[in-house]
């Protein structure tokens, strides 16, 4: 006989569902993956999927799956989606398109995440094909999932695809006005890497100066997304050769980089190599090599402390 589950069972289930909620709210995302992975468990082993408790599994392995991508679990993640995706033909199950839409978005996040880009993809662009099917549709979900698809796109070298996803990205956040403006920011930031890639320097550069201003406009001064525009900023000057404007960029870059030097090494590692080479090619060999040894005290002495709070 197929399995069933009890009252006092579906009670634990809605618990477990409540807890995890609740410890995610409260940031301890770790506590909140134990938690519902247990509902997952049970709901896996009682639930009848051929009954009314399809809706009741669904619905743990959607929240489930949401859960565990924002707890860095993504290949956990894309198997209760999947597993969702497939359950949701049950008639018992009776998923709204909203409900599937937001599945295969999550879905799409996992796949990219774990580097199947292609398969993340196609979740992204099923998904974008059923917002904007419902009336009205959800903008700023359009909008997200245009970005993501158009990075993806990007990163395939599919630049006219990506470009128009971009465009329809920016469109929307412009209509939504000033609450939106860091999202905005985020799309030109984007379109300026994305013009980078395309060998398209000036539009990169203009992107990107709009991406710095609405993240100067809206965020505090040291706001890590300012030193990722100015760096990105610093890149397109390098390439135009507008030297003074690069090494500004740089130097603005690497002071907001250097206040979470212990935490990312690595990036202003990157960023300061880059602020070398460009010293290099202006003629300024003595100056390049200081920002080298420099680095190197720096990036030592932040790796060190890393290593120190990793054994502790």
């Amino acid at each position: 006989a197929p399995p069933t589950m009890t009252p006092t069972q579906s009670k634990l289930i809605a618990w477990f569902r409540k807890h995890a909620a609740a410890q995610a709210a409260a940031g301890d995302r770790g506590r909140a993956i134990r938690v519902i992975r247990a509902a997952l468990d049970l709901a896996r082993r009682q639930a009848n999927p051929d009954s009314e408790e399809a809706r009741e599994l669904f619905d743990v392995l959607m929240e489930g799956g949401g859960l565990l991508l924002h707890g860095g679990k993504a290949r956990e993640a894309a198997t209760c989606l999947s597993e969702a995706l497939e359950l949701q033909e049950a008639p018992e199950v009776n998923a709204t398109p909203s409900e599937i839409a937001e599945i295969r978005q999550r879905l799409g996040s996992a796949r990219d995440t774990l580097g199947d880009e292609e398969a993340a993809a196609a979740e992204y662009q099923a998904s974008l094909e059923m917002l904007g099917e419902m009336d009205p549709p959800p903008l700023e979900s359009v909008a997200h999932l245009a970005n993501n698809l158009g990075m993806i796109r990007r990163n395939q070298g599919r630049f006219e695809e990506a470009a128009a996803l971009y465009r329809r990205a920016q469109e929307i956040f412009e209509a939504m006005g000033e609450d939106y403006a860091t999202d905005l920011a985020t799309i030109c930031n984007n379109q300026g890497s994305l013009f980078w890639a395309w060998e398209q320097p000036e539009l990169a550069r203009d992107f990107h100066l709009t991406a710095l201003k609405l993240r100067r406009d809206h965020l505090p001064e040291n706001h890590p997304d300012i030193g990722q525009s100015a760096c990105n900023l610093a890149a397109v000057y390098h390439d135009l050769r507008d030297y003074e404007k690069a090494a500004r960029n740089y130097e603005r870059a690497l002071a907001i980089l250097r206040k979470s030097l212990a935490e990312d090494p690595d990036t202003y590692e990157i960023v300061a190599s880059n602020y070398a080479d460009l010293l290099e090619d202006s003629g300024q060999e003595t100056k390049a090599n200081r920002i080298r040894h420099q680095t190197a005290r720096r990036v030592d002495k932040a790796r060190k402390k890393q290593g120190a709070q990793e054994q502790a």
